[in-house]
């Protein structure tokens, strides 16, 4: 059986459907599915077979309306407008939430309601799985949806999530919850005691307690290549980046591409040696010392990852590293692009 496991992080978890999309892609199916705080949330959509809505809804997610804060002043953040009318309503914010002793989980149980995902969850055959820690004692409670009452669902969800900056509420049989970051951000273990064979471990690099993997020959982790941004990002066009950064960094992963932060086909260490024949010793030598490698293959990647940050390149697309020296080529004689040229 293979499993996935999602990470908590806020409104990087946006991230984790482009990996699901990319598993997709490449008919990896997934038996089950566990997650801590967002990707509790995540993971409770894909166990219910409901990917697209996932999907649409992080494309189209507000998170400053799910928070609780006011709609002037969630766009002038997005547009990074950072004027005295920016502050005021900020500064009202945060008066409102410290005289609430914290953002109310309101509206958030809406989206859950809204959402319905009990309805569907319970009707597959996919196994679900979330973990949360209980205030009271700190004990941690890793629990499937044969042991979650089809009716506390969403509040189950929701203590998953309960990161400190919400209102502390008595959620589910008179106690307090806390997030599970608290104690498993990365819950692949949950999985593996369950007799998985193989699990995909999304790391959102997220403040939270991550576990040691008890057979890291079964786990195949998958984290970002680039930052995700803050877990209460709420620039639409940052959150749909991470969807697509997820969906490429899990192709790379999964069909062994090379590069560090492009994506470009796989070629062998031999390809690598024959380009660097003939570049000269002295510029070789520079190159090395500037990149810290003397493996000719991650010199090269290096060396043309970095003109490509240059020149702008976008980063969602699979490359192919022939084609992309020949286009950098005489562009500039000096420097990197110097080494470039002798390729």
């Amino acid at each position: 059986m293979i499993g996935l496991a999602l990470a908590g992080g806020g409104a990087r978890g946006s991230y984790q459907i482009g990996v699901y999309m990319a598993l997709k892609k490449c008919h990896i199916k997934i038996n089950g599915f566990v997650g801590t705080s967002i990707g509790a949330f995540n993971a409770a959509m894909l166990a219910s077979g409901r990917d697209k809505e996932l999907l649409s809804f992080w494309q189209n997610v507000n998170i400053g309306a799910i928070l609780g804060l006011s709609d002037k002043f969630i766009l002038e953040l997005q547009e990074n407008k950072w004027d005295m009318g920016l502050f005021k309503e900020g500064f009202s914010d945060l008066k409102k939430i410290i005289r609430n002793k914290g953002l109310k989980t309101k509206e958030l149980m809406k989206v859950l309601d809204n959402l319905n995902i009990a309805a569907y969850l319970y009707k597959t055959k996919y196994d679900f799985g979330l973990v949360t820690v209980r205030f009271k004692d700190l004990k941690p409670l890793y629990l499937f949806k044969e042991d979650i009452p089809r009716d506390k669902l969403n509040e189950y969800i929701l203590a998953s999530c309960y990161l400190p900056i919400f209102r502390l509420e008595k959620i589910i049989d008179d106690h307090y919850y806390l997030d599970g970051g608290f104690y498993d951000n990365v819950p692949a273990n949950a999985l593996l005691n369950r007799g998985y064979d193989k699990v995909y471990a999304v790391d959102l690099k997220a403040i939270g307690i991550k576990r040691t993997y008890q057979d890291k020959k079964k786990i195949i982790e998958i984290s970002p290549s680039r930052k995700l941004g803050s877990i209460l990002n709420c620039n639409p066009k940052e959150i749909n980046d991470n969807i697509k950064l997820g969906y490429y960094d899990t192709l790379k992963i999964v069909k062994k591409y090379d590069g560090n932060k492009y994506i470009f086909k796989s070629k062998s260490k031999r390809y690598y040696d024959r380009l660097v024949a003939k570049v000269s010793k002295n510029v070789l030598k520079e190159m090395q010392k500037l990149f810290r490698t003397t493996d000719n293959k991650q010199l090269v990647i290096k060396a043309v990852e970095y003109v490509m940050r240059q020149e702008k390149f976008s980063y969602f697309e699979i490359y192919n590293i022939k084609k992309i020296i020949k286009t950098l080529k005489k562009r500039k004689k000096y420097g990197v692009y110097r080494f470039i040229n002798q390729l």
